[in-house]
């Protein structure tokens, strides 16, 4: 009987060192995918399939979690966003069902940032419900991760402050855990923002720094993301020709990785580079071969079955649409309100100005010519002590506005985010009334930004105008997908031409006011807008679209028509609108001769 008992106990430990054998070497493989990326998505796809069935037959639910999830990586990869879909949703109730909290709040995040094209309200959810818990364990490698992709959310949102201040998060967590793999994603982050920001420059150098790192670990789709990205910062800087030789150094790799999202994206990229530089050959060439790649990714039979999953998942998402509806009703009633208001009090202030200066004027008149010559000659003094100091408190007031009220609204949006996710599912109208307060506090950073650009400077170059609009459009372009945005900027005169601060942010507001009608009411699949300057300081500005038109003479007032008239008229500039309904609008705006 001892000697049954004694091999008993030896058949036990043999099988318990072949079990921990068999999990390490799941879990080496599992990790296959950070420090082989230069393997073909083909074999990766076999490796961790393979994988899977091995932790199926111990029953090891951490590795049976992490091989779906790297399935759905990789398929990611391949475009094939119906498995990817599948492969997380296995995944993430692995997880949740045997407490694996640190895995589950890193796929949640991930599970966000993959819906941030199709339901930002859906993603933005999943991602705060990973951050609560990974900020409740305190789970570093999470909270790096995931603070990085919801700045990706804020800065697709165009609240571009909000993903600086997530960005800088995420890269202080990767430099504290000293986690080299990690750091390439926080640069290149910081560096998609500041391009965007205009300070293409130091955009490069993150890019560069974020190159460096992936070529030491050897990875391959980083670097070609990497050199994708200097390219579009020499493009938005106005250099095609530098950007084409980046974005052709891109395609061979990720052609050879089978990274078919990025070479969709790049070879978009390259026709606009070669239409810019009026090589229409070129640019039709490259844009036949984007055409390719995004409707073979793109097609019918998979979103709809992308969507079945999806609707698996969450079965809420109508009822969370028709919510949001309202409250952009409301937001829009609200606005119209405000201007309304302003305008006037503006009314008011300035003929009330206007009194107090005919009664001044005509009591001076009673003065002698002595008396007068003094005065003006004193006055002329004081108008140029004054402008000086104004001067200063113009630069210090938008230096005050950038560094204490632009971070106190960023911290505000974070803030409330926070609050609506605590109260989800709790009380609707309480979650609406902050979702509303936060989209305003957001177009609030975006009014503050445009107007510390303009008390930044005394005269605005038509380049800076056409950068900051070219800026706008990009943003209008990332939230809009389905809409085909086209700009265009012409001088017919002096080469350097400027406006007064007056004239460039007017004529920026009401580019603005007119593209967010079009996107908003008009139902357009193309917007147009086209610049041009000339002699004398004259200058031409046109807004058209292909939308549903409306009646000139029956139209709603929260179009802005009559802002957009007053903006006009306060520069001295004539506004002509032309629309028939169900064959678009056309928006005129040119200096008077």
């Amino acid at each position: 009987m001892k000697h049954h008992y004694y091999w008993a106990f030896i058949i036990f430990l043999s099988i318990q060192t072949i079990s921990a054998q068999k999990i390490q070497t799941i879990d080496s493989l599992n990790a296959i995918l950070v420090q082989n990326s230069s393997l073909k998505t083909d074999s990766l796809i076999i490796i961790f399939e393979n994988n899977l069935k091995d932790a199926q037959k111990i029953d090891y639910k951490k590795g049976i979690g992490e091989a779906y999830k790297n399935v759905a990586t990789i398929y990611g990869y391949e475009a094939n966003g119906e498995k990817r879909v599948e492969y997380n949703l296995k995944a993430i109730r692995v997880f949740e069902e045997n407490d694996l909290k640190p895995q589950a709040a890193n796929l949640y995040g991930e599970m966000g940032y993959g819906m941030k094209r199709d339901n930002m309200e859906k993603a933005q959810y999943y991602m705060n419900k990973g951050l609560k818990i990974a900020e409740a364990g305190n789970y570093k490698e999470v909270l790096d991760r995931t603070y990085n992709n919801y700045g990706v959310l804020k800065e697709m949102q165009g609240q571009l402050d909000s993903a600086l201040y997530f960005y800088k998060k995420g890269l202080a967590i990767v430099e504290n855990r000293n986690y080299t793999e990690g750091l390439p994603y926080s640069y290149s982050n910081l560096g998609g923002v500041y391009s965007q920001l205009g300070n293409y420059k130091l955009s490069r150098e993150y890019f560069y720094k974020a190159k460096s790192i992936r070529e030491e670990i050897k990875d391959r789709k980083g670097i070609a993301e990497n050199y994708t990205q200097i390219g579009e910062v020499y493009l938005t800087e106005g250099k095609p020709k530098t950007a084409i030789s980046f974005f052709k150094k891109s395609l061979p790799i990720a052609r050879n990785e089978d990274y078919r999202f990025l070479m969709q994206y790049t070879y978009q990229q390259i026709s606009e580079a070669f239409k810019r530089l009026n090589q229409t050959d070129s640019a039709l060439y490259y844009f036949e071969r984007y055409s390719v790649f995004k409707d073979s990714i793109n097609s019918l039979e998979t979103s709809k079955k992308i969507a079945a999953l999806e609707v698996e998942y969450d079965t809420e998402q109508k009822e969370n649409q028709i919510l949001q509806q309202r409250a952009e009703i409301i937001e829009k009633d609200l606005q119209v309100r405000r201007k309304n208001l302003y305008i006037y009090g503006s009314l008011g202030f300035a003929f009330l100005l206007g009194l107090l200066g005919y009664l001044v004027y005509s009591r001076q008149k009673l003065k002698n010519d002595q008396l007068k010559k003094e005065s003006e000659l004193q006055v002329a003094l004081a108008k140029i002590e004054t402008q000086n100091r104004l001067e200063e408190q113009r630069l210090r007031i938008s230096q005050d506005l950038h560094d204490n009220i632009g971070s106190q609204l960023t911290f505000i949006i974070s803030s409330l985010d926070s609050l609506k996710f605590k109260l989800q599912n709790k009380d609707h109208k309480v979650t609406d009334k902050l979702t509303e307060i936060s989209l305003f506090t957001a177009m609030t950073i975006n009014e503050l930004r445009d107007t510390i650009w303009a008390m930044n400077k005394n005269v605005i170059t038509a380049e800076d105008l056409q950068t900051r609009i070219s800026n706008f459009i990009g943003r209008a372009q990332n939230s809009k997908d389905s809409i085909q945005f086209n700009f265009e900027y012409e001088n017919a005169g002096i080469p350097e031409f400027v406006f007064t601060s007056v004239e460039g942010v007017t004529i920026y507001r009401i580019i603005q006011e007119a593209v967010n009608n079009a996107v908003k009411y008009a139902g357009a699949k193309k917007i147009a807008i086209s610049l041009l300057t000339g002699q004398k300081s004259s200058f031409k500005v046109e807004i058209t679209d292909d939308g549903n038109g409306f009646d000139l003479n029956n139209y709603d007032s929260g179009f802005g028509i009559s802002n957009m008239k007053k903006r006009a008229n306060d520069i001295n500039a004539l506004l002509e609108i032309k629309s028939t309904q169900d064959s678009g609008t056309s928006i005129f705006l040119q200096s008077k001769v």
